[in-house]
C-alpha cells in the first residue's frame, strides 16, 4: 500500500530561533576577531589572528547557508557552498 506523505514544513520555528542565535554568535565572534587581528598586525601573532579570523568568516558563511536553507519554502534545495581552490582538484 503506498504512504502518502503530507508535504508540511521540516524546519520548526524553535530550529529557527537557533539558527538566527548561531547567526548572531558568529557575526559577534568574527567582529571580535577582527578586532584581534588589527590589534595584532604587524606582530608576530598576525597569521594566527588571521587564520581565526579567516575561520570566524567562514563560520558566519555556513550559518547564514544554514539559515537561509531553514527558512527557504523547498527544504530539498540547498544553497550553493563557495568555490574553493580544492573545488578544482575534486572532479564527479
Amino acid at each position: 500500500m503506498a504512504q502518502v506523505i503530507e508535504d508540511r514544513r521540516s524546519t520548526t520555528p524553535d530550529e529557527l530561533v537557533h539558527a538566527r542565535e548561531r547567526l548572531a554568535k558568529a557575526f559577534a565572534d568574527r567582529d571580535h576577531a577582527r578586532e584581534l587581528y588589527d590589534a595584532a598586525v604587524g606582530t608576530s601573532c598576525e597569521l594566527g589572528a588571521y587564520m581565526r579570523l579567516r575561520q570566524a568568516s567562514a563560520q558566519v558563511a555556513a550559518c547564514d547557508k544554514w539559515l537561509r536553507w531553514a527558512e527557504s519554502d523547498n527544504p530539498l534545495v540547498a544553497p550553493r557552498p563557495a568555490h574553493t581552490p580544492l573545488d578544482e582538484l575534486v572532479t564527479l
